[in-house]
């Protein structure tokens, strides 16, 4: 009963399930007069210093006929009420609540065996307002439903000003100084490196540029995890987005793919995340040919394809599940529903080893096989490692100091999701009584997020190059995409104090290792962009030169 206390005071809710519906606490709006749900419904309700407990609860199951004669269950209403015994009020309010006594008259704590009669009555309302299509859509509206549109659409403007504002950044970058230095000719490279820095700016270091970096299998790695989250994010936004016709503006929802919420994103995410193996593989391999400076065109053996194939595909899936599984063990020893059962984990483990592996295989065969053309900028700006010389740099700069290229490059990137990213932290760690279903918003926001990161990594690899005539971009680029990584980290440990109040230390673990998990999912799609983007660009670049 004490445990009850604190959870009531604490105002925790009650989480039911019927048909895919959640059990749901019925409002009013304030503005339109109509109604809508909020998930759950509360433990008890605190009077006077005492807490109250919930044992009686009316169910009204909303149903609707449809055109074929069948039945849906359209609502899942539930009216909790406190009583003293084990009589049904009925529509009555002459009844007395159940108290959670914990002293006796004496102060001291109540000793005994505490009995709590439970009741219910169950009633089936037909409506013909609401169909099986559209039943989510009261658990969609409340009263900030206009305004969170309103604060989305002024956000997606607000971003769309920042992306254009870094286009105009990397516009001046492409044209006033790069096709102007493009145009002075040629650089014969000579032994003179230093020499050559200080006369010709980046065009002195087209031989060094190109060459690997440190621990290029690690890069590449980390670049297909990156490719990997990609797809599964995406993908599954993509599909939630298709799902449900509520994305951009008011309106009635559909169920294209599914018909409730219940662990469907979970699911989404397992299909996309094996499905990614073969598109991480693929382009993983082709990128480790780059960043290795290998010919662009080398066939490696089948059994280097093998293990980069499995590298590729399973590095991201082993550390999720890894990471998975310790948290995990901390769920089972709080005894919550939460937690994965032994048997789902076997499954996960199988399908990974099954099916993500021999995708990644197959996708890392297939890229071993690729071949740029002859002309291209990749097999232009190739230069062998024995000619190129070794990476270094003339001077030691704090530009290129993980901090501070972090602090830097992060910022805008942060701007641009703040909005969803707060809605979305409300509706999983604050408000658990809603749903986050702007998916439309989501979508256009990482697509926005994608291009200022790609953006970025050109203005850094130029500023390094020119300013600081340091070839080292690769590691640098990958710093500057994940950066938006740590800042919501950052912003995670900020929400928490806040706007949380979390005492037990397991749920206090559990989020921050939760939010360490996406923040480094984000942090490495956003390095793998920002990497690949560089790439592109240094090829670019030094492929025109090597043509002129």
């Amino acid at each position: 009963m004490t445990w009850a206390d604190s959870l009531i005071r604490k105002g925790y809710v009650v989480h039911w399930i019927l048909d895919g519906l959640p059990g749901a606490t019925t409002f009013e709006s304030s503005n339109s007069r109509s109604k809508y749900y909020a998930a759950g419904f509360p433990l008890g309700f605190v009077q006077n210093d005492v807490s109250y407990y919930y044992n009686h609860v009316v169910l009204v199951v909303r149903y609707h006929t449809e055109l074929d004669g069948s039945y849906s269950i359209v609502g899942f209403e539930v009216y909790p009420k406190s009583v003293i015994d084990e009589t049904c009020p009925g529509s009555s309010k002459n009844y007395k609540n159940f108290p959670i006594i914990l002293k006796d008259a004496q102060g001291k704590p109540k000793e005994g065996r505490t009995i709590i009669p439970y009741t219910y009555a169950v009633y089936w309302r037909e409506d013909i307002s609401v169909g099986h299509e559209n039943r989510w859509d009261l658990y969609y509206e409340n009263d900030n439903s206009a305004s969170s549109r309103k604060i989305h659409w002024i956000s997606l403007v607000n971003s769309l000003v920042l992306v254009c504002l870094v286009s105009l950044i990397v516009a001046i970058v492409m044209v006033r100084f790069l096709k102007s230095d493009l145009k002075t000719g040629p650089v014969i490279p000579t032994t003179d490196l230093k020499a050559d820095y200080e006369q010709n700016l980046w065009k002195a270091l087209s031989d060094v540029a190109v060459q690997s970096p440190f621990a290029p299998l690690l890069l590449s790695s980390l670049c297909a995890a990156g490719v990997q989250i990609l797809v599964a994010m995406i993908g599954v936004v993509v599909i939630f987005v298709l799902n449900s016709k509520l994305s951009l503006s008011p309106g009635t929802s559909s169920s294209i793919f599914f018909e409730n919420h219940q662990s469907t994103i979970f699911s989404c995410s397992v299909f996309f995340l094996l499905a990614s193996g073969f598109v991480s593989s693929y382009a993983g391999v082709i990128l480790h040919k780059l960043l290795k400076n290998d010919h662009p065109n080398t066939t490696f053996e089948i059994g280097t394809v093998s293990l980069l194939g499995a590298i590729f595909a399973g590095l991201l899936p082993f550390l999720v599940m890894g990471a998975y599984l310790v948290i995990n063990l901390f769920v089972w020893a709080k005894e919550s529903s939460n937690a994965l059962p032994f048997g789902t984990i076997v499954l996960l483990i199988l399908m990974f080893a099954l099916i993500q592996i021999p995708l990644g295989i197959a996708g890392a065969y297939y890229g071993n096989k690729f071949k740029f053309l002859n002309k291209s900028c990749f097999i232009n700006s190739y230069v062998p490692a024995e000619k190129g010389g070794k990476k270094s740099s003339s001077k030691r700069q704090q530009f290129l100091a993980p901090a501070v290229s972090t602090f830097a490059f992060g910022l805008i990137p942060f701007g641009i999701v703040y909005v969803d990213l707060l809605f979305i932290f409300n509706s999983v760690w604050l408000e658990k009584t809603t749903f986050y279903y702007m998916y439309g918003f989501l979508l256009l926001t990482t697509m926005l997020l994608l291009i200022v990161i790609a953006e970025s990594s050109i203005v850094a690899t130029y500023i390094t190059l020119t300013a600081f005539k340091n070839p080292n971009w690769q590691w640098l680029c990958f710093q500057v995409g994940s950066s938006i990584g740590w800042y919501i980290y950052g912003y995670t440990t900020y929400y928490f104090v806040r706007y949380l109040q979390m005492s037990d230390i397991v749920s206090v673990l559990i989020y921050f290792a939760y939010m360490a998990m996406v923040s480094a999912a984000v942090g490495v799609a956003g390095g793998a962009v920002g990497v690949v983007t560089a790439t592109v660009f240094i090829r670019k670049i030094y492929g025109a030169i090597k043509v002129d």
